[in-house]
């Protein structure tokens, strides 16, 4: 009798450890899901951050567009670049205002903002905007 006996409890306790074994791997699963939805939240927001960025970017240099043209009707545009430190700890920006005539004898801006300028795939935000004459 104590053989079987001993049999059943080894059974019972087999049973035991595969199942907290089995809870284990699944806990593991969900932990690990969250950790990787976490991270790709992270990113994504941090994108978005960056586009908006250069968005805004563009938005101040058609600002200083009109300002420069009040000043000056003749401007031609110029280059921004901002070094790390001046937007964010470690990105660059670098921004571009370049005036072109078209073949009507239009005026056109284009305004290019590139940000972070420093990364290996930067977000870049162009706006065309046609001058008065």
């Amino acid at each position: 009798m104590q053989v079987a006996e001993y049999k059943d409890r080894h059974r019972r306790h087999a049973a035991v450890i595969v199942m907290v074994l089995l809870i284990l791997m699944i806990m593991s699963g969900l932990v690990a899901q969250f950790f990787r939805r976490a991270i790709t939240d992270r990113r994504q927001v941090r994108n978005e951050f960056q586009h908006q960025q250069a968005i805004q970017l563009t938005l101040a240099a058609e600002q200083l567009l009109s300002e420069r043209l009040a000043v000056d009707a003749d401007y031609k545009g110029e280059t921004w670049d901002h070094p790390a430190g001046v937007l964010h700890q470690t990105n660059t920006a670098s921004v571009v205002i370049a005036i072109a005539n078209t073949a009507t004898n239009a005026r056109i801006a284009t305004l290019t903002a590139r940000y972070p300028a420093n990364a290996d795939l930067p977000f870049k935000v162009t706006r065309t905007v046609r001058l008065s004459p």
